[in-house]
C-alpha cells in the first residue's frame, strides 16, 4: 500500500490496494490515513454493490438515508445518476455541505463509488473543517465554544424545495410538514481524533440557537467561506472504478456541474454516526 497525499491540507490517494480484499493490517493502515487524511481516494476498483455494502458494513454498517431511494436489492446504496439528456445542468450533491447534518446521528463518513463518468468535468471539491477552526482567532474560537446551531433539511427536502425537479433520473421524496430540526455544536469534536471542527455548512445550517435566521446570516456566511478557503481544500477527478471516502465529522464537499451532455453514474452509501459531541478546551 501507497499513500500519496493529494495535497498539503486534505486528501490523498491509496494505491496498491483492493478494497474487495482488505484484511486486518490494511484496514488499521487505511484507517490512521482516514483520520490523516480525512478524503481517501482508490483508483482501479471493481466494485458491484454488494461489495460497496460490504466495505460499508466493515466500516460501521450504514447509516439511515431518508429521502433518497436506493438500489432494488440494496435499498442503502443510492444511485446518483444524470443522465447526458437530462435538460437541468444541476447535479445532485452540488453546493457546499456536509452530509445530512439535519440528523440526530449525522453520517460518520461518506463512500461513493464512480459506474460511469464523463470525459472531464464531475469533479467532487473536499474542504477541511479542522483547518478552518484553526484559521479562527482566538477571540472568534471562544466566542463559538458552546455555541450551538439549528440545522434542517428543509432547503433541501422540505415541502417546498425545488432538489427533486433538478433531478430527472433520482427519486427523492419531499416532507410533506416542516421537517425536525437539530441542534448541534458549532464546533464539534471528533471522536476518533478529538480534534476540533468548524462544523457548519451552507446547506443545512439554518441559524445558531437562540438566533433568527438574520441574525445568524452574516457568521454564517462568513464561516462558511473561511471553510472552502482554497488552502482549505482539495479536488478529486473521477473515473470509472474510483471510490472515495471521505470524514463527514470533520469536511464539507460539493459536487461540479460541467459535463452537461455527458452521463454520469456514482453510487453513494454512508456509515452511522453518533450525537455530535461539543469541543472544549478543556477536552
Amino acid at each position: 500500500m501507497h499513500i500519496t497525499p493529494l495535497t498539503g491540507t486534505i486528501g490523498a490517494e491509496v494505491h496498491g490496494i483492493d478494497l474487495n480484499r482488505l484484511d486486518a493490517a490494511a484496514e488499521e493502515q487505511l484507517e490512521e490515513a482516514f483520520a490523516r487524511h480525512l478524503v481517501l481516494v482508490f483508483r482501479d476498483q471493481c466494485m458491484t454493490p454488494a461489495d460497496l455494502m460490504a466495505l460499508t458494513n466493515r466500516f460501521g454498517g450504514p447509516g439511515d438515508t431518508p429521502y433518497l431511494q436506493g438500489l432494488p436489492d440494496y435499498p442503502d446504496v443510492v444511485p446518483v445518476i444524470k443522465e447526458a439528456s437530462e435538460k437541468s445542468q444541476h447535479s445532485f450533491g452540488a453546493g457546499w455541505h456536509t452530509d445530512f447534518t439535519f440528523q440526530e446521528r449525522p453520517p460518520a463518513r461518506t463512500l461513493l463509488y464512480a459506474v460511469d463518468t464523463p470525459p472531464s468535468g464531475g469533479d467532487t471539491l473536499y474542504a477541511n473543517q479542522y483547518a478552518a477552526f484553526e484559521a479562527l482567532s482566538e477571540g472568534m474560537k471562544s466566542s463559538l465554544l458552546g455555541l450551538k446551531a439549528v440545522h434542517s433539511a428543509v432547503r433541501s427536502y422540505g415541502p417546498k424545495a425545488t432538489l427533486k425537479d433538478h433531478m430527472e433520473n433520482m427519486t427523492i421524496t419531499n416532507d410533506t410538514d416542516e421537517p425536525d430540526i437539530q441542534l448541534h455544536p458549532v464546533i464539534r469534536k471528533n471522536p476518533v481524533t478529538g480534534k476540533p471542527a468548524l462544523w457548519v455548512n451552507p446547506t443545512y445550517t439554518i441559524r445558531f440557537e437562540d438566533m433568527t435566521e438574520q441574525e445568524s446570516n452574516t457568521l454564517l456566511d462568513y464561516l462558511n467561506a473561511l471553510i472552502v478557503y482554497p488552502g482549505h481544500c482539495c479536488r478529486v477527478r473521477w473515473q470509472p472504478g474510483t471510490l472515495t471516502m471521505w470524514d463527514n465529522r470533520a469536511t464539507q464537499h460539493c459536487a461540479t456541474s460541467d459535463y452537461r451532455g455527458y452521463r454520469r453514474e456514482m453510487w453513494r452509501t454512508t456509515t452511522a454516526g453518533e450525537i455530535p459531541s461539543a469541543y472544549s478546551k478543556d477536552c
